[in-house]
């Protein structure tokens, strides 16, 4: 019996060369997750604890959605009102930017809607006085006008023969004129505060002709995302407006017609977007995202999925949202901060009170800071988001400013903070957790596209055919990564080496006929 030769494969790790049957025929999936972190509840406080708590059991979605749902809606309520200083380090807005990760058919819609309750009515609200608001302000206009005219028309005098107004009388008619254009009728804001996709333009216009604090809330984010406002040709200005925004920053529009340009300061922002977790991977894995810091500004939240355990049959029929002392409670408190006067000037820019992180509470926010900074060197745990990490100390201000002026109207305490730190350590173990699962699905998905390649090109594929792969894979440094990882999940074997012992050729595995 004639022996059948022996097929080897060059481990890439050691380079060793191994028997093929040596090694596990089964390859691993290209896809592999981690038990997602949980969300701490308790760091919350009561008001906003006990509330997400049950709507989190009446809508039946996981808890983190329900409280991410509450911190982001709590955050647009305070932002017009109080910015948070941060000792001497500076000072900066209470707006937060949220993103929650949930799959199709886990009720994002239904959560914000209960969430979100008090301000829908507000908007409301305002929509059915925005009617009569217009028709006082079209009347007003009409006043305006025929009081203009009789200015110019006292100075024209009357008769056929109207002499040439004296440089003396131009220039009084000039002073009565400007006096009166600057009691020209406004018009009444936009009656809306929030908004879904917009662009960087319609942003801007949106600030300038409504409420001077809004908020981008969608529970179908990645239409956000996938909107005209983040297509490759406008995505860099809507990036760069909404992290000025963030910032604290005023915004600017140039345009080339007459009085189309301009700069809009004293805005706020807030955000809150649900995506699917394929759209999140998308964004949280976009270099432009990421390499401009926008990403870094965002607190973002996953949880276990509750489909397949949403049951009925051990609920009270009768129970309902509506008359649940917590949600009520919640339901009042942002009913109330909604309708609060916005602190303004004549220009109608905000001019927030200050709240001030200082003594005991400056002392525990410092320690923060400084545990998150130990950890942004090359070794530490941190390093990998390391943009995001940089924030973090900015964002913990931001929350324990939120919780404060919502609980209490006054400067956080040091409970506050460690409330806000917990909250925050939360959200980098998160973003760690999903920046690694972006990354490495961002990884697989282009190396099942490689294989697919492969498969249908004949099983092989040399180094001096890197040009013929597909145009994103045909630099050496990338298809070398997508082949090493093909190797390491077994689905690809090492079939040659070159002179310096370096792989030169790869064989799909036999079997392999999908990935």
């Amino acid at each position: 019996m004639t022996a059948k030769p022996i097929m080897k494969a060059t481990d890439p790790n050691t380079g060793i060369i191994a028997p093929l049957a040596a090694i596990d025929a089964k390859p691993l999936p290209l896809a592999r997750k981690a038990p997602l972190p949980a969300y701490p509840m308790s760091a919350l406080g009561e008001l906003l604890g006990d509330a997400a708590k049950a709507l989190a059991y009446y809508v039946q979605v996981p808890v983190g959605m329900a409280a991410q749902s509450l911190l982001a809606v709590a955050s647009l309520a305070t932002q017009g009102h109080v910015n948070i200083q941060k000792g001497n380090i500076g000072t900066s807005p209470t707006t937060l930017y949220c993103i929650t990760i949930a799959g199709s058919g886990e009720r994002k819609s239904s959560m914000d809607g209960l969430a979100m309750r008090p301000v829908y009515e507000y908007q409301a609200e305002r929509r059915a006085e925005h009617e009569s608001l217009m028709a006082e302000h079209k009347a007003a206009e009409e006043a305006h006008e025929l009081r203009y005219q009789s200015i110019v028309k006292s100075y024209k005098g009357s008769g056929q023969k109207q002499k040439p107004l004296s440089y003396e009388q131009q220039q009084a008619l000039t002073e009565d004129l400007a006096e009166l254009e600057k009691s020209r009728p406004k018009p009444p804001p936009r009656p809306h505060i929030l908004m879904e996709e917009p662009t960087a333009e319609g942003i801007y216009k949106h600030l300038a002709e409504a409420l001077p604090t809004a908020g981008l809330f969608s529970d179908e984010g990645g239409a956000f995302f996938s909107g005209h406002g983040m297509a490759d040709e406008a995505k860099g200005r809507t990036i760069t407006m909404l992290s000025q925004l963030w910032d604290g920053k005023a915004i600017t529009r140039t345009r080339a017609g007459a009085g189309e340009s301009g700069v809009l300061a004293g805005r706020r922002l807030a955000a809150h977007l649900m995506m699917q977790p394929i759209i999140a991977n998308k964004v949280l894995a976009d270099p432009l995202m990421k390499g401009q810091g926008f990403l870094a500004r965002f607190l973002v939240c996953a949880d276990e999925s509750l489909v397949g355990t949403r049951f009925l049959a051990d609920r009270p029929h009768d129970e309902s949202v509506s008359r649940d002392p917590a949600v009520i409670q919640f339901w009042e408190a942002l009913s109330e901060l909604i309708r609060q006067p916005l602190p303004t000037n004549e220009a109608g820019e905000l001019e927030p009170a200050t709240l001030t992180i200082t003594g005991a509470a400056f002392e525990t926010w410092t320690h923060t800071h400084d545990a998150i900074e130990r950890q942004l060197s090359q070794q530490g745990e941190l390093s990998e988001i390391r943009e995001f990490a940089a924030k973090a100390a900015d964002n913990t201000a931001r929350i324990a400013g939120v919780l404060a002026y919502l609980e209490t109207r006054t400067d956080p305490t040091p409970e506050h903070i460690e409330r806000a730190s917990t909250l925050m350590e939360y959200y980098l173990n998160t973003m760690i957790q999903r920046t690694q699962e972006a990354g490495q699905n961002a990884a697989e998905h282009d190396a099942a596209q490689v294989l697919d390649w492969m498969q249908r090109n004949g099983e092989e594929l040399s180094a001096d055919n890197f040009k013929q792969l597909p145009a994103a894979y045909r630099t050496a440094k990338k298809a070398r990564t997508l082949l090493t990882l093909l190797v390491e999940y077994g689905h690809v074997v090492v079939a040659g080496n070159g002179p310096n012992g370096k792989a030169r050729k790869w064989k799909v595995r036999e079997g392999q006929t999908h990935v």
